[in-house]
């Protein structure tokens, strides 16, 4: 989801234009589409996002209170999302996600996230404090389906009425959504969830909210899936995103062996050591109750150490 600041800045008249080279295909339908953000006349904390859909003369427009915020390509195809009253050493993160509806010819509110980010305070970003792992995480999560149909071009001022969807409808499209990481994990960890198409191997910022959402429906139908998809974030440096869903995985699954290593792991990776350490001694005793120890890699063994103390 990598940020796409398609347009300059020019404070002096409080204009931001749009690039003229193509950039974004926002609706996913192959052709390229543009946007541009203006000041609103009528409230100088909002934004006004005018977004020139590809191949069509619509254009269509909405106000919203960015602060330092911008819009981005979706994770999902079709997708994009906005960072609402965003500053960058501000913890807390509001996000709203809008996904294109061929029948209606627009782009649809589905979802408002709210989460904190504690490795944003100051005492970290500014400071000479160094981050603990723990702070890595994201937490407080509060994430909302929206019910349609919420329009784009409906947010101005105040903006429209949402309603939440039901938690069975909720959980229902996290599944839905799920299916396109389903879709790409047999790509692996140098696959489309993970890097940027071509040969640059430029990192995908993965939404932290989708994560989370994922947590949420972990089963036995899709808990080698995740566990999966939660061992390539761990290899794509996102260990802190990794823990998210392994954490999960081990609450529903505690005797689950790949999950109880790869959790260890990504605690380790984080410099969470006091967590991970318990992990591994409980892996490699269950590994040598099932006679597998010779199974166990050796980069656990060479944790002696700190199995031990666990």
């Amino acid at each position: 989801m990598k940020f796409l600041f398609g347009f300059m800045l020019f404070s002096v008249f409080g204009v931001v234009q749009a690039a003229t080279q193509c950039q974004i295909d926002l609706n996913s339908d192959g052709v390229c589409d543009h946007y541009a953000v203006s000041s609103s006349a009528e409230d100088e904390t909002f934004s006004n996002i005018t977004i020139d859909i590809g191949g069509s003369d619509k254009k269509i427009t909405g106000g919203f209170e960015l602060g330092s915020g911008g819009l981005s390509e979706g994770y999902i195809p079709g997708d994009f999302s906005l960072l609402i009253d965003y500053y960058p050493h501000n913890t807390l993160i509001t996000k709203y996600d809008f996904r294109w509806d061929r029948s209606l010819n627009d782009f649809l509110l589905y979802k408002m996230s709210g989460w904190e980010e504690p490795d944003r305070d100051e005492k970290y970003s500014i400071g000479d404090e160094n981050v603990p792992g723990e702070d890595r995480i994201p937490r407080g999560f509060d994430v909302r389906r929206i019910e349609c149909c919420v329009k784009f071009s409906q947010f101005s001022g105040n903006g429209p009425a949402v309603k939440n969807m039901s938690e069975s409808a909720k959980v229902a499209e996290i599944n839905k959504d799920f299916k396109y990481v389903l879709k790409k994990l047999p790509e692996g960890e140098k696959g489309g969830l993970f890097l940027q198409p071509g040969t640059s191997g430029e990192r995908i910022s993965i939404p932290k909210d989708l994560v989370y959402e994922i947590s949420l429906i972990v089963g036995d139908n899709n808990v080698g899936a995740i566990n999966d998809y939660a061992y390539y974030l761990y290899r794509n440096k996102e260990s802190a995103l990794a823990v998210l869903l392994l954490k999960k995985i081990h609450q529903k699954y505690p005797e689950r062996l790949v999950a109880i290593l790869n959790l260890a792991d990504a605690y380790w990776d984080l410099g969470m050591k006091e967590d991970a350490c318990p992990l591994y001694a409980s892996y490699i005793d269950k590994m040598n109750v099932l006679g597998k120890s010779s199974r166990i890699p050796a980069s656990v063994k060479d944790k002696d150490f700190c199995i031990r103390r666990g």
